[in-house]
């Protein structure tokens, strides 16, 4: 069996409620996962046995925010609805809205050939985590500025295509 290696480069992503983020994405860090070992501790010494629960780790985005900050707006008014509106209108809004208040998210891993290979899809995403914007006048070269978005989300799949 031949076998080509993963490129880092290869990937499409979908998020329905952040199409302006989706063309910009430049960085995904595909989450990790950890089983929880069960301790029973004893008189001589702690036994493990399987996980109880799987723990899902968070999973960051990164993204060149468009001269507009439109991509930066979705996902900071999204965070704004859940977190600490301003109104109960804002809550309401998004809750009402056809996304809702999660979204599902779609990673499609691309093969050598650049076709779509594997799929991951994490359901009932929601932001958590908006990093700061670094803007420098000093640079020499032509810079852009980028964000990262970190989402929780209950669990994810992976589908061969």
């Amino acid at each position: 069996m031949i076998t080509n290696y993963l490129s880092t480069a290869g990937f499409d992503i979908k998020i329905t409620r952040l199409p302006g983020v989706e063309f910009f994405s430049q960085k995904l860090l595909l989450p990790g996962v950890n089983g929880n070992a069960v301790e029973t501790i004893t008189p001589l010494r702690a036994y493990y046995s399987v996980p109880d629960h799987l723990r899902y780790l968070d999973f960051d985005l990164s993204f060149i925010i468009d001269e507009n900050m439109h991509n930066y707006q979705e996902i900071f008014n999204w965070l704004k609805g859940l977190g600490t509106p301003d109104t109960l209108e804002q809550y309401k809004d998004l809750a009402a809205s056809k996304e809702g208040l999660t979204s599902d998210v779609s990673v499609i891993l691309l093969n050598s050939h650049k076709n779509p290979n594997i799929k991951f899809t994490f359901t009932n995403a929601l932001p958590i985590g908006l990093t700061p914007v670094s803007l420098d006048m000093t640079t020499q070269d032509v810079t852009y500025a980028e964000a990262t978005v970190t989402l929780r989300y209950d669990a994810f799949e992976i589908e061969n295509m």
